[in-house]
């Protein structure tokens, strides 16, 4: 086992499982297993528990983590408010809030990522324009600020090639999760092979590949927390767990800095409809749906 801020070599769904079912695809699924801008020494003095009961299968990525001490197995006795388990076989982050008891897991086989992937207006979609699917359906993509991968997954599901990088690894494990589950699900297997989930600081991670002098993405994807309305109406639970997760770092402007200086061709930035441009840049041009503007810069 590597150090844990060492580079793990990529790992495939097939070297584990290879010839287990027609219906796996390989996933190249790398851990760059937490560099330090990931706040390294806070991680490992306060891990993230997860309960895993019998019968529960982690996944390989899941494994690395509690191997590297990044999550601490509880069977009981959970001492904090924020945790992960298995419920009905999917990774959850549970978090007890304001007396409230929130829980959030990732699932691109079933409910709402189910109904999107079928009727969801396929390549004519403001998400699937702003990228330039319609027209350039080889682009390659690169989604800087993963989340729970709602919209990357709608990206692959229309063919694109497309890395994910989260920095947190509760959500970096979650995503981790749902895509060993879609990758034995018949119908999610071939979009599960589109999508590479790394777990890196978005800025160390494309500096890396260009340390590496690897092809850097056509595309670069952002949708960078938006700072909590203090008066506005009680938002979404998967909101106000992302909020606790990551909140609003302030780092999103250095981020687009190096979004225009590495895509390839374009960098799409996701906002509220209503919300100035971020950094105040304004974009080359922008695609709305009722609630989202898609800022479009052209590189």
């Amino acid at each position: 086992m590597v150090g844990v801020a060492q580079l793990v070599e990529p790992l495939t769904v097939t070297q584990v499982v290879e010839g287990s079912s027609p219906f796996i695809h390989p996933i190249s699924i790398i851990l760059l297993c937490l560099t330090a801008s990931l706040a390294l020494a806070p991680l490992l003095a306060n891990p993230i528990q997860i309960v895993i009961s019998e019968g529960d299968v982690p996944c390989d990525e899941i494994k690395v983590l509690i191997d590297q001490g990044v999550f601490q197995v509880k069977n009981s006795e959970l001492t904090t408010s924020c945790y992960l388990s298995y419920v009905k076989d999917a990774l959850t982050l549970h978090l007890e809030k304001e007396g409230e008891s929130l829980s959030v897991c990732v699932d691109f086989v079933t409910g709402r990522a189910k109904h999107r992937r079928q009727y969801g207006g396929g390549k004519k979609q403001p998400l699937a324009k702003a990228c330039g699917l319609d027209k350039h359906s080889e682009w390659t993509i690169l989604d800087a600020t993963a989340g729970l991968g709602k919209d990357a997954f709608v990206l692959a599901s229309l063919g694109a090639e497309i890395t994910l990088c989260e920095q947190h690894p509760a959500l970096y494990g979650m995503l981790a999760d749902a895509l060993h589950r879609a990758s034995i699900d018949a119908e999610t297997a071939l979009i599960a092979n589109k999508m590479t989930c790394v777990c890196s600081d978005s800025i160390d991670y494309i500096d890396g590949e260009k340390g590496a002098l690897r092809v850097m993405p056509d595309v670069i994807y952002l949708d960078p927390m938006y700072p909590e309305r203090k008066r506005s109406a009680k938002i979404k639970k998967e909101m106000q767990v992302l909020q606790h997760l990551v909140s609003h770092s302030g780092s999103e402007s250095k981020l687009l800095e190096r979004a225009l200086e590495t895509a390839n061709f374009r960098v799409v930035v996701k906002r509220p409809k209503s919300a100035l441009p971020l950094n105040d840049l304004k974009s080359r041009y922008s695609i709305s749906s009722v609630n989202t503007r898609y800022d479009i810069y052209v590189v």
